[in-house]
């Protein structure tokens, strides 16, 4: 039995997004940057990472309203007669 190749990892989609920050700001950023050894980059994400995860509770969960008719198919109960198939 010939082996099996390792699967192909899944690639990851990044998205670009743009932020204004004043100059006290990013003076403060810089330092604390090179203070931790870290980039801007990794302290924005780490922020937002904590944001998201401290507040996910919050966001709202999508419930969709099912078609009282699509649940129709496994109504056996209503039914006056059942057949076996025999």
């Amino acid at each position: 039995m010939a082996k099996r190749g390792k699967k192909k990892p899944r690639k990851i989609k990044f998205y670009q997004k743009n932020l204004k920050i004043p100059e006290s700001q990013n003076k403060k950023l810089r330092q604390f940057c090179t203070s931790n050894h870290l980039t801007e980059n990794k302290v924005f994400r780490r922020a937002l990472r904590e944001f998201l995860q401290r507040n996910v509770h919050l966001m709202e969960h999508v419930h969709h309203e099912v078609n009282p008719n699509q649940l129709m198919l496994f109504d056996f109960l209503n039914e006056d007669t059942v057949s076996t198939g025999t």
